[in-house]
C-alpha cells in the first residue's frame, strides 16, 4: 500500500510539473500582434532560408526554456500627427501644413514583417511613429516643392492620395503599412494665401455685381420683348379671328355644297347598287340552271362514258388473256408437233373426227334406203365377201390418209397394240 501511495504521489507530482512548465512556457499570440521567438536555427519554408527566429502570429506555440526568447511585436495602428512647418512651394513661398495619418506594422512577410521585425523589435510605438512620421514629412515637403501654394490648398484630397503613393515603398522597407493620409490645414506666415483669398474674393463680388447688372439689363430687355410680343400676339389673335370666322363660312358653304353632291350621289349609288344586284340575280339563275344541266345531262353522260370505258376496258382485258392463252396453246402444239411421236399421236387423236366429217360428207352425198345382199353360192359370196369389203375399204382410207398426212396409222395402232390386228 505504501508503495502504491507513493506512485500514485510520484505521478501526480509529473503532472504538476508537466501543467506548470506547459503553463510557463505556452505563448499565445493575439490577432492583433505577432510573436517573434529567437534563439534557435530555422529554415523558411518558401525559400529555405536559415533564420534565428520563427514568427507566430494569432495561435500559440511553446518556447524552449533556457533557449529561446520570445518578443512581441504589436499590429495595432499607431496615429501620427504632423506638423511641418517654413515647407517651400513652387514659387519658394513657405507654407505650414497639418496633416494626420495612421501607420503599422506589416502583418505578413510579403508586405514586409522581417523588414519590421529587424528594425523594430523591441522598441515603443513612438520609435516607430517618428520613423514613420519623418519618411511621411520628407514626402510631403518634396511634393509642395512641386505645387503652386493655392494649388495645394485646393486640392488637398489628392495632395494626400499622392503623398501615400509616393511613401507606400519606403514604409515597405521600413516593415510599415500606411492605411491613411489626410491634409487638414495649409497655411503660410507671409499672408500669401490670405491675399489669394481677398483677391479670389473680390474677384467673385465684382462678378457678383457684373452679372446682377447684366441680369437686371437682360431683365428689361426682356420685358420690353415681352411687352412688344404681347402686342403682337394681341394682333395676331384678332387677325386669327377673323381667318377664323371666314374660314368658317367658306368651309359652311362647303359642308352644304358637299352635303348636295353626296346627297346625288347616294342617290345614283341606289341605283347602281340595285342594278349590280339584278345583275348578281341574273348571274345566279345562270349559274343554278348550269349546275342543273350539269347534274342532269353532263354528270349522267360522263358516268355513262366512264361505266362504258371501264367495259371496253375489261373485255379488252379478258380478250387479251384469251389471246394471251391460245398463243400459248399454239406455241405449246408447235413444240410438240414438232416431235414425230407427238405429231404421229396428234394425228390419232384427230382420227374419229377425220373418220366422222369423211363418213358424214359420204353419208350426206350417198342415201341408201335398202342393201339387199344376194349369195352368189360358194365360199366368196354373200355375208363373207360384204364384210371382205369392208375391211378393204378400211385399209384403203388408211392408205390413203397416210398418203395425204404421211403418217401409217396401221403400223401406229400395230406398234402401239403389240399385234398386227389390221393386217
Amino acid at each position: 500500500m505504501q508503495l502504491e501511495m507513493i506512485g500514485i504521489l510520484l505521478g501526480a507530482l509529473a503532472i504538476m510539473i508537466i501543467i506548470i512548465y506547459i503553463k510557463a512556457n505556452m505563448k499565445i499570440c493575439s490577432p492583433n500582434e505577432v510573436m517573434i521567438f529567437s534563439g534557435r536555427k530555422f529554415k523558411d519554408k518558401k525559400d529555405k532560408r536559415v533564420l534565428g527566429y520563427r514568427v507566430i502570429r494569432g495561435g500559440r506555440a511553446l518556447k524552449v526554456p533556457l533557449v529561446e526568447t520570445v518578443h512581441t511585436l504589436s499590429l495595432n495602428t499607431v496615429p501620427i500627427e504632423m506638423d511641418v512647418a517654413g515647407a517651400l512651394t513652387k514659387g519658394t513661398i513657405p507654407v505650414n501644413v497639418k496633416a494626420m495619418a495612421n501607420v503599422k506594422v506589416a502583418g505578413s512577410t510579403e508586405q514586409g514583417l522581417e523588414n519590421a521585425i529587424e528594425r523594430f523589435l523591441g522598441k515603443s510605438q513612438s520609435a516607430i511613429a517618428t520613423t514613420a512620421r519623418e519618411i511621411l514629412e520628407g514626402t510631403l515637403r518634396g511634393l509642395l516643392a512641386t505645387m503652386e501654394p493655392e494649388e495645394a490648398n485646393a486640392g488637398r484630397i489628392a495632395l494626400g492620395r499622392d503623398v501615400a503613393n509616393e511613401a507606400r515603398e519606403d514604409l515597405q522597407r521600413m516593415g510599415l503599412i500606411l492605411d491613411t493620409i489626410r491634409i487638414q490645414e495649409i497655411m503660410d506666415d507671409k499672408g500669401y494665401l490670405d491675399a489669394i483669398a481677398r483677391k479670389k474674393n473680390a474677384e467673385v463680388h465684382r462678378d457678383a455685381r457684373i452679372v446682377e447688372a447684366e441680369a437686371n439689363a437682360e431683365a428689361s430687355e426682356k420685358e420690353a420683348e415681352g411687352k412688344r410680343i404681347a402686342q403682337v400676339a394681341e394682333i395676331e389673335a384678332r387677325r386669327s379671328v377673323v381667318e377664323s370666322e371666314t374660314s368658317f363660312r367658306v368651309q359652311q358653304a362647303e359642308w352644304l355644297s358637299g352635303a348636295n353632291r353626296a346627297e346625288e350621289k347616294a342617290k345614283i349609288a341606289g341605283e347602281i347598287s340595285r342594278m349590280e344586284e339584278m345583275k348578281i340575280l341574273e348571274e345566279r339563275k345562270v349559274d343554278a340552271s348550269r349546275l342543273k344541266y350539269t347534274a342532269e345531262v353532263i354528270i349522267p353522260a360522263e358516268a355513262e362514258k366512264e361505266a362504258l370505258s371501264m367495259r371496253a376496258a375489261g373485255n379488252a382485258a379478258a380478250t387479251y388473256e384469251e389471246g394471251k392463252a391460245k398463243a400459248e396453246a399454239l406455241r405449246l402444239l408447235r413444240e410438240q408437233w414438232e416431235k414425230q411421236d407427238s405429231k404421229d399421236l396428234f394425228m390419232i387423236q384427230l382420227l374419229p373426227e377425220l373418220v366422222e366429217k369423211v363418213t358424214g360428207v359420204i353419208g350426206s352425198n350417198l342415201s341408201v334406203e335398202r342393201l339387199t345382199v344376194v349369195d352368189g353360192g360358194g365360199n366368196g359370196g354373200g355375208i363373207p365377201h360384204l364384210v371382205g369389203s369392208l375391211a378393204g375399204s378400211v385399209n384403203a382410207f388408211f392408205e390413203q390418209l397416210k398418203t395425204l398426212t404421211g403418217i401409217d396409222v396401221a403400223r401406229k395402232i400395230d406398234e402401239h397394240s403389240g399385234a398386227g390386228l389390221l393386217k
